[in-house]
């Protein structure tokens, strides 16, 4: 190989070499950017950040002071369950919960949320007798219901699960549901998720941080 055609053969290389440094150059100028970090959510030890851009669906449930609706949700946040006032055990756990967490705020001068309990029960869960039943853990908590159309909205955009079995005479009847506590920012959007089992310790840490 003489010396002209080695020269072009290393010419030639070296110019592969620079096209292929500008391509790699210019495609990184095209890749989105990482998102920054958010020192926030590593701090969260039970909350699922969910953070909707959009605020929930038109709803309007009953409550003792009457319709209860998307303008009943902005200006504050807001925790909110689904139970029924005849359930055993899961929604007298979450309403004591929440009573303590909303003392554990105030000793440490956070504003408390409103806590509403919407009932998947409507046949038996009339406003009076949530208003009742949420009063005997707090007065301030409210108590709303509705029929399965008027709860659909709601239900179906939050992945709340209920199922009502038949109805016994003599006993009653059950219904399962879900336990999550859900978030609601002033906007009215789902905010965060806590999912059972809720733990007052883990929470009164959580709510400070998402509510910022």
């Amino acid at each position: 190989m003489n010396k002209a055609r080695a020269l072009g053969f290393v010419l030639g290389g070296a110019a592969l070499v620079l096209l292929a440094a500008w391509l790699i150059w210019r495609g990184a100028g095209q890749i989105a950017p990482v998102p920054a970090f958010d020192p926030r959510q590593a701090r969260l030890s039970s909350a699922t950040v969910l953070n909707d851009e959009k605020p929930l669906p038109a709803f309007s449930l009953l409550g003792e002071r009457g319709n209860f609706d998307n303008s009943a949700l902005a200006g504050r946040w807001t925790l909110m369950f689904f139970g029924y006032t005849f359930c055993p055990d899961v929604c007298p756990t979450a309403l004591l919960l929440l009573k303590e967490l909303k003392a554990k705020l105030a000793e440490r001068t956070i504003g408390a949320p409103q806590v509403v309990m919407v009932s998947l029960d409507p046949a038996r869960d009339t406003p009076a007798t949530l208003k009742n039943y949420t009063a005997a853990f707090d007065p301030d908590f409210i108590g709303v219901t509705g029929s399965d159309e008027a709860l659909a909205p709601l239900v179906k955009h939050l992945g709340v699960y209920y199922l009502r079995h038949e109805q016994d005479k003599n006993s009653g009847y059950l219904v399962d549901h879900s336990a999550a506590i859900y978030l609601i920012d002033p906007q009215g959007r789902l905010k965060a998720v806590f999912s059972p089992p809720q733990d007052l310790a883990r929470m009164s840490a959580d709510y400070p941080v998402l509510v910022r």
